[in-house]
């Protein structure tokens, strides 16, 4: 039991799920950065992805170019946003707000929905290259208004996924 109990520290606490064991009750609760937002109503910014994606055709990875070079997808720049919008709908509210954030030089403030415990060292490169589409793990975004996360991200979902397709299922290709 000791062994398991390093190995789920090192691992974090999905190494129990993974051996078959049962964890310990944790001495502290998770923190928040291991929760997943999923209140679309929270953002700084009414975009809806329904719009964008199915009813003009622009693909996921046109805004999240950084999901083939790299481990995060990436949120767009607002000069992304810009780019379009200094043109195109430029009188509308949501428009605006965006193009405020574009001539002040700031970011836009999304409020993250999908994120992965610290110790997941995730990346959506490999997952590209193989075939893997975006919607398998997200959902069907182009018909969302906002996005919502759809799927646990579990361990035990993403272990799932990789025996399918037979993919790697060593313990180091996520925890390192």
């Amino acid at each position: 039991m000791a062994l398991l109990s390093a190995l789920a520290i090192w691992l974090g606490g999905g190494a129990y799920v993974m051996l078959g064991a049962q964890p310990e009750a944790p001495e502290e609760p998770p923190s928040a950065e291991t929760e997943t937002v999923a209140d679309a109503t929270e953002q700084p910014i009414a975009f809806s992805h329904e719009h964008h994606v199915t009813e003009i055709g622009i693909e996921c990875q046109f805004c999240h170019a950084y999901a083939r070079r790299g481990p995060v997808a990436g949120i767009p720049p607002v000069q992304t946003c810009a780019g379009c919008h200094e043109v195109v709908l430029n009188e509308e509210p949501e428009i605006l707000k965006v193009l405020d954030y574009w001539e002040n030089e700031e970011p836009i403030p999304w409020v993250r929905v999908h994120n992965l415990p610290d110790y997941v060292r995730f990346s959506h490169k490999p997952h590209i290259r193989a075939g893997v589409n975006c919607a398998d793990c997200h959902g069907d975004v182009g018909s969302m208004e906002a996005a919502v996360q759809v799927e646990s991200l579990s361990m035990g979902w993403c272990v799932t996924c990789h025996e399918e397709q037979d993919a790697n299922k060593d313990c180091l290709v996520c925890h390192y």
